[in-house]
């Protein structure tokens, strides 16, 4: 009997270590080819988010990419600091995409770093820039020393540079790609179309207006799109500005200035809780109302799958009453 019991317990012994064997090497099967279906996938790694949007939008239907927006969102890009397996995937990407300038200056000692830069490209090179301008009402900062050929990196506010964006990613995908050049092309003029739309909703908005000065309790990252609709602003702050709280004085002009033109909304942008213009509102009776600066976006936002084309449609409420 106990003869008979041990040779049950070998072979329970036998069985299970069979199994572990036969699980461990399914399980490298599995993972090497997973690495394989991965290495086969072009690797695209994007800065900041309009950008990220729009390359999402051109590879719909395509499987032969891996993006990746870098920062992620609920992050201020001004203030972003990648961390080292971010900067690895970076110099690892078959494509990086990316803006530059003062907002970005990470991303200089980052292709500093890079064997080359043949594989990155900077949008702000698909439109015209514009140098960063005295915003009425700012609060006045510390000068810095700015680089040679420092730009307004804000360049997506603008439908006409946002469509600029479109064709020049629409561009680099395709070299990187050429095989899936249809599937790029049509899902751009496809996104194109759709600015197109947003940009004619606006722009009905703007010729009916009743006034034409918005004003930010807040950051004014959005100076292509106060020239591109040929409106008026005033803010507490520039659009690069790293301040959050005003001084008395700018507040109290800012109030001046409501009051006697009758500005109805007073705007704060996304990632801020609009403090600032929430106690500007109940001090003039004016309303305080958030616009999409599409600087970047909340996690909630990103989650529910939000596009340059759905933030720039919120704001068409917002800017009919702030118009109004």
């Amino acid at each position: 009997m106990n003869l008979k019991k041990m040779l049950w317990s070998a072979v329970l012994v036998i069985i299970c270590i069979f199994a572990l064997v036969l699980i461990f090497v399914i399980g490298n099967k599995n993972e090497e080819k997973i690495d394989n279906n991965s290495s086969n996938k072009k690797q695209v790694v994007v800065s900041n988010f309009a950008s990220y949007d729009f390359a999402r939008a051109i590879i719909k239907g395509s499987d032969k990419i891996d993006l990746t927006f870098i920062m992620g969102p609920g992050k201020d890009s001004h203030s972003y600091d990648p961390t080292v397996q971010d900067i690895l995937k970076i110099e690892k990407a078959d494509l990086f995409i990316y803006v530059g300038g003062e907002m970005e200056k990470w991303i200089d000692k980052v292709l500093e770093s890079k064997d080359s830069t043949k594989n990155a490209v900077c949008v702000a090179d698909f439109v015209e820039t514009i140098e960063e301008k005295e915003v009425d009402g700012a609060e006045e900062e510390e000068e810095e020393e700015e680089d040679e050929g420092a730009f307004d990196e804000h360049i997506w506010t603008s439908p006409e540079n946002a469509k600029k964006m479109v064709r020049g990613i629409e561009e680099r995908l395709e070299k990187l790609l050429p095989d899936e050049s249809e599937i790029f092309r049509k899902n751009a003029e496809e996104y194109i179309e759709k600015i197109d739309e947003v940009d004619g909703k606006i722009r009905e908005i703007v010729d009916n207006k009743v006034r034409n000065r918005l004003i930010f309790a807040d950051k004014m990252p959005m100076q292509y799109f106060i020239d591109y609709y040929n409106l008026e602003v005033s803010a507490a702050f520039s659009g690069c500005s790293t301040e959050v709280e005003p001084s008395s004085a700018t507040i109290a002009y800012l109030e001046k200035l409501i009051k006697e033109q009758n500005i109805p909304v007073v705007l704060y942008i996304e990632l801020n809780s609009g403090k600032v213009a929430k106690t500007i509102a109940e001090e003039t009776d004016a309303k305080a109302m958030q616009i999409q600066t599409l600087h970047n976006l909340s996690k909630d936002d990103f989650d529910r799958g939000e596009t340059w084309v759905s933030l720039m449609t919120r704001n068409l409420d917002v800017l009919k009453e702030a118009l109004d």
